[in-house]
């Protein structure tokens, strides 16, 4: 059973399946590299980090060290947590309803996939594609800003910034040696 508190005093857990305190976020690169090395890759291979072509297990995400994603459903923030037994919280993002700008031009594209969202495409389809999911979830895009502070979450239809996330806090494991 993992859990983490929140700053804002919430208590998140990933025991209930799915979970509404469980993000997958990916780097474009990540995901295009993975579509790019098997067009049929499916939703729930490649989130479980399977390779259905090898019958093995393979790391889809490139990271200098694994990391999980956590949603506080009361406030909103977004944890980047260190993937490991006792791993603590790398950087944490606030949601602010305002945009914080307008501009989002030479930002990384990442994908937020929802456990709920994810978990309700699969049980509807448990062969759904990778690539077709994404197609069908696209109505909103996130970009990253080149220092990573900044998430923008975008309307495809009229590419306005509807919402932003900004780094309230990180961490690094650096910090401490």
């Amino acid at each position: 059973m993992s859990q983490l508190g929140c700053i804002c005093g919430e208590r998140m857990t990933k025991t209930s399946c799915p979970s509404p305190c469980s993000l997958d976020i990916f780097y474009d690169a990540e995901v295009d590299k993975a579509i790019c090395e098997d067009s049929a890759i499916t939703l729930h291979s490649f989130l479980s980090g399977w390779d259905e072509r090898n019958d093995c297990a393979k790391e889809y995400m490139d990271r200098p060290e694994p990391v999980d994603y956590w949603y506080c459903p009361a406030c909103k923030r977004v944890y980047e947590v260190q993937y490991k037994p006792g791993g603590r919280w790398l950087r944490i993002y606030k949601k602010a309803d305002i945009p914080v700008a307008d501009r989002f031009e030479g930002w990384t594209r990442i994908y937020v996939l929802p456990d709920a969202e994810t978990d309700a495409a699969t049980e509807e389809d448990w062969e759904i594609r990778l690539y077709d999911y994404l197609q069908q979830h696209d109505n909103v895009r996130y970009y990253l800003s080149p220092d990573e502070k900044i998430v923008h979450a975008v309307d495809k239809a009229t590419e306005k910034v509807l919402f932003s996330y900004e780094l309230e806090d990180s961490w690094s494991p650096s910090a401490e040696e």
